[in-house]
């Protein structure tokens, strides 16, 4: 030890010789320049020098107090990331003559601007930072999104010329100094010099706040959550890692340490499978009771397929898809347990709703929903977290099984292999699955994308025939143009996304909104909140219609609906949320709280679920039910039935357990039991979904299952 140490002292010794010696060196510099430079020459250095230091600082502090309403400690890194970046535009404009010089300062004062406004106007509408990685979906954004980001523009047009103030600034610069002449070498050796200097030390005062998981330091080296580099780091920077992860993907698969602990396995409370269909007792004619059958033993086996994982490793050369091979060797699977097979043999009608919350299920307005939400299996504890592509990454979780990473999940992955998508599980089965949308087909490439899930595809545009030509289009019209297709088939299974929840939420931005705006005329409510309800009875009467539909036609006990949202009305400014709720709705966990409706009218009794569980585990529980082939090890959610302990992942790497609530961005332990936890309990759990979001990302970028069923 005593060596080590004085290593270490004598490390730190030279570390601090070295800065002393950079100091010393460019204050020589500085005096130097000072001393034999004239004043045009220090103008045409130093004005776009603190122009550019300046309009950033003034950029990250207008747009975290915008936001985020208020500045905290940690904004001190935006701030000091500014400082070289600073630097870096001042450098661009010292190399050619004047007027291409002045060009450049325009050019990249407005794009700076414009990128800070950008954030602004999307962060408004969609509640998360926008990611160049998805660059390649604007058109659909502006052709749905269109009039939302027009009305944003709108409310928000104070706060944007305060975005776009630096650019009068320069211009009053311009004619008020000589700046702009090109520099000498010497002068942008200067500057190149300070910028490094700078950055360097930035990057050292990152460890201020440790290097724990979600820290400053951990963000900007390991983790990058995009949204907490924006809070952390500053929008500037989050930009500038955004950019160079778009521009650089080849990257090897490195994982969290993550040993294999099963910490506190919950088991679930003995409740009995319910009997699906009612067989009533004659007691007159059964005087004597029948003996009791012997129990059929559960089947507690591991839910796998036969897949020799460590095999795969050892003859894979590939680093990545060798080391995805080790880490699937290591996940403990989930066993089957007694709720297996329940539905087996049974139909399925998996929805997902468009801006369905907890706040559209009223016993009057919406009795359908209202219905299915206490009936069948009841989830206290269910989450849709909001991603960073909004409905897509919303359909890709409950689709998938898998985290969306980054931006365009569902299209990455539209010439992909993904073997357990239900369409594909059902078409395995000789079911032909179908999938339904009541909006424009090629809207978010879906007519790609869900094909590739194993669905036969219609939509506007392609075979969906509508009787209203409007926005949002109606559920009710979608269910009656299209349940004849399959109702009558020995056993369906169909996917819909519904579109009449849709934002925005007036009745003149939403069609179904306005179309119910008698039924909620008067609700004592504000004028928005009434629309989101109307539209939402559009929904509750697709529901109504098709449960009706399946009763005609005698297949409703033989049909289970897995109804959940796409994300939670995030629209809205949350004080409509918390008037719809009647109180101030937790903005870190409680906003993202649902329903997952799971149904079926053959269930005699209700089953109620308290445990924590998310829109991430719809698949594996699905599959469960309807006893499916597939690996548990494979997803990154896991059957809610199973004995596996409780996990619920938020976007930001916030999670949920049985024992406490973990938020990233602050790192607050809000526990829920008065039990000790394990040992390193957060740590451990924090490098699980870690792995998670990696091991989901590179089973995308390396169309993994195709390596694992076809190698």
């Amino acid at each position: 030890m005593g060596g080590e140490d004085k290593n270490r002292n004598t490390g730190i010794d030279l570390f601090r010789f070295k800065v002393a010696e950079i100091v010393n060196k460019a204050q020589t510099l500085l005096k130097e320049y000072w001393d034999y430079s004239d004043k045009k020459k220090r103008d045409n250095l130093l004005v776009p020098l603190c122009f550019f230091i300046g309009s950033l600082i003034y950029l990250e502090l207008i747009i975290h107090l915008l936001l985020f309403k208020g500045l905290d400690n940690k904004i001190i890194y935006p701030i000091l990331f500014a400082i070289p970046l600073g630097f870096l535009f001042t450098i661009l404009t010292g190399f050619f003559n004047s007027n291409i010089n002045k060009r450049i300062m325009w050019g990249i004062t407005g794009a700076i601007c414009l990128v800070f406004g950008i954030q602004l106007i999307y962060y408004y509408v969609f509640k998360v930072f926008f990611s160049f990685q998805s660059i390649g979906m604007a058109g659909d954004a502006f052709s749905e999104f269109g009039s939302d980001i027009s009305t944003a523009v709108k409310e928000n047009i104070s706060e944007l010329i305060l975005l776009f103030l630096p650019l009068p600034v320069l211009a009053i610069l311009f004619n008020q100094n000589t700046i702009g002449i090109k520099r000498e070498l010497k002068e942008q050796g200067l500057l190149g010099c300070g910028m490094l200097f700078v950055h360097i030390l930035v990057l050292l005062s990152l460890s201020i706040y440790g290097k724990g998981d979600f820290t400053p330091h951990d963000l900007y080296y390991k983790s990058q959550v995009h949204d907490l580099c924006g809070k952390q780091l500053g929008i500037a920077t989050m930009t500038r890692l955004d950019l160079g992860n778009l521009l650089d993907r080849e990257e090897d698969l490195v994982l969290a340490d993550s040993p294999a602990v099963q910490w506190n396995v919950p088991t679930l409370a003995p409740t009995p499978v319910p009997s699906l269909k009612p067989n009533p007792v004659d007691q007159a004619s059964s005087p004597t009771p029948s003996p009791l059958p012997t129990p059929t033993p559960i089947d507690t086996s591991p839910n796998v397929m036969d897949i020799d994982f460590e095999a795969l490793a050892k003859q894979e050369k590939d680093n990545t898809i060798r080391t995805l091979h080790e880490y699937f060797a290591s996940v403990k699977p989930t066993n089957k347990n007694k709720y297996t097979g329940m539905f087996k043999g049974y139909n399925l009608i998996m929805i997902t709703a468009e801006g369905f919350s907890p706040y559209a299920v009223h016993k009057e307005l919406t009795p359908t929903l209202y219905r299915l939400t206490n009936e069948g299996f009841v989830f206290n504890n269910f989450y849709t977290a909001l991603w960073q592509t909004s409905t897509s990454d919303g359909e890709y979780v409950a689709m998938t099984g898998l985290i969306p990473v980054g931006t365009r999940s569902m299209y990455r992955t539209r010439n992909n292999y993904m073997p357990f998508a239900l369409g594909h599980q059902f078409n395995k089965l000789g079911v032909e699955s179908k999938a339904y949308h009541n909006h424009t087909y090629t809207y978010y490439q879906r007519n790609e994308t869900h094909p590739n899930l194993g669905y036969k595809f219609k939509a506007k545009g392609n075979g969906l025939i509508l009787e209203s030509d409007v926005w949002p289009e109606s559920d009710l019209e979608m269910i009656n143009a299209t349940v004849d297709e399959y109702i009558g088939e020995d056993q369906f299974h169909v996917y819909y996304l519904t579109v009449s929840g849709h934002m925005n939420y007036t009745f003149v931005g939403n069609s179904m909104s306005f179309k119910n705006r008698n039924l909620v005329a008067d609700l004592p409510y504000s004028s928005e909140a009434k629309a989101y309800l109307a539209c939402q009875i559009e929904l509750d009467r697709a529901l109504e219609q098709l449960i009706k539909a399946l009763e005609k036609a005698g297949v409703a006990d033989k049909t289970v609906i897995a109804l959940s949202a796409d994300h939670y009305p995030y629209g809205w400014e949350k004080d409509k949320l918390d008037e719809l709720a009647g109180y101030e709705v937790e903005e870190n966990f409680e906003i993202f709280k649902n329903h997952f409706i799971l149904w079926n009218s053959g269930m005699k009794e209700k089953i109620i679920v308290d445990e924590p569980c998310s829109s991430l585990d719809i698949l594996p529980t699905l599959s469960n039910l309807f006893g499916l082939e597939y690996d548990s090890r494979l997803l990154m959610g896991q059957d809610i039935f199973s004995d596996a302990p409780p996990l619920v992942i938020l976007s930001d790497r916030s999670f949920i357990t049985d024992k406490v609530k973990y938020n990233s961005e602050t790192r607050e332990v809000i526990k829920l039991t008065e039990e000790e936890l394990p040992k390193d309990y957060i740590k451990i759990l924090n490098n699980i979904i870690k792995n998670k979001f990696n091991v989901s990302k590179s089973i995308v970028d390396e169309d993994y299952y195709r390596h694992v069923f076809f190698d």
